[in-house]
């Protein structure tokens, strides 16, 4: 079995019911399992970075739904830098999108990619709620402004990934930005489907699962 794999997982520690306790757990976890990141909360980056390095911990910004304007996000982005985060999710600016007020689209994610400097920054397209073309004008964007990833989904919507989504962006981003599937994936088959068809990582609440599943076979 290959773990590498386990070095494209971002461990997702998302619930609305998250403790800092959980948190430390799962930065435990994520150091001793060889997970690519600890995904959370701003508010749990700090308690993250007691255990992990900076390189290891991803904050979640604009989450779920992306309903603040860009000044609330860019206090966010600088809230999470300032506590050492080495990654950022970022979810799109959907109403934006829906509204096709693209140049609005563009400015959140320039002024977000300059503040960040050279933090890893990956845009939540939230595919669920977008039709093929607004995904690849958001893939086309991400690209234009420096972003390193475009992920599926926050995993709060109707569904998560799709192989069909992951295909779709990887081509749109003709290699320029990677991919990151989320949403939905719990199983080691799940993963590697989603790797095998183009993702670069893989976000998930259940890495522990998954990594149980490549090292012991349950």
């Amino acid at each position: 079995m290959d773990r590498g794999i386990l070095s494209k997982i971002d461990y997702s520690v998302l619930s609305p019911l998250v403790t800092a306790e959980r948190v430390l757990e799962a930065a435990e976890r994520t150091r001793e399992l060889g997970f690519a990141t600890l995904c959370v909360f701003p508010k749990h980056v700090r308690v993250a970075r007691t255990i992990l390095p900076e390189s290891k911990v991803c904050a979640v910004i604009g989450f779920p739904l992306s309903p603040t304007p860009l000044q609330l996000k860019v206090a966010e982005v600088e809230f999470c830098i300032d506590s050492e985060a080495g990654e950022l999710d970022v979810v799109a600016d959907l109403s934006a999108v829906k509204e096709g007020d693209w140049k609005k689209v563009e400015e959140e994610l320039r002024t977000i990619r300059e503040i960040a400097d050279d933090r890893i920054l990956k845009l939540i397209v939230e595919c669920c709620y977008l039709t093929e073309e607004e995904k690849k004008a958001l893939c086309r964007l991400a690209a234009d402004t420096g972003w390193d990833f475009v992920k599926t989904s926050t995993g709060y919507g109707p569904y998560g990934a799709t192989i069909e989504d992951v295909e779709l962006l990887k081509s749109a981003c003709n290699g320029k930005v990677q991919v990151k599937a989320a949403g939905g994936i719990r199983t080691l088959e799940a993963a590697r489907k989603f790797l095998e068809a183009g993702a670069e990582r893989i976000g998930t609440s259940s890495a522990v699962k998954i990594a149980e599943e490549l090292l012991h076979g349950r």
